[in-house]
């Protein structure tokens, strides 16, 4: 597998994930056993957005010629999911959402991390 492989997998992943946020976000938030409310609405709007860019990110970097600029955009990407990662186990664990989180948000997060991580750290030729 090449990074840009993974960029595609991320970007059939990320888009319509980011699409719900911004557009349907009292779904999204529903999703997950919570209420949605001003508060949570705004800010899963904004999360859809940065899903978005980094979706952008994936398009073009898949057919970027520039190894340092597809090793840029893994390394922006292991960041994301990282904290992402991070951010969803802690929620899961809290109990503050149901067990949808931990296939949506801690595995997916946690694989993406692992694949990037892999493609910046102990594979970067094949990027």
């Amino acid at each position: 597998m090449k990074l840009k492989h993974l960029f595609l997998i991320n970007l059939f992943v990320a888009v319509p994930i980011g699409l719900s946020c911004v557009l349907i976000p009292g779904w999204a938030i529903r999703l997950y056993g919570m209420i949605p409310d001003e508060g949570k609405i705004w800010v899963t709007r904004l999360v859809g957005g940065a899903i978005l860019g980094y979706a952008t990110l994936m398009w073009f970097g898949r057919k970027s010629g520039s190894y340092k600029t597809r090793r840029a955009i893994a390394l922006a990407l292991f960041i994301q999911d990282i904290v992402g990662f991070a951010g969803s186990l802690e929620i899961q664990l809290s109990g503050k959402i149901n067990f949808l989180g931990w296939p949506l948000n801690v595995l997916t997060y946690g694989l993406l991390a692992l694949g990037y991580g892999y493609f910046y750290f102990i594979n970067p030729g094949k990027c």
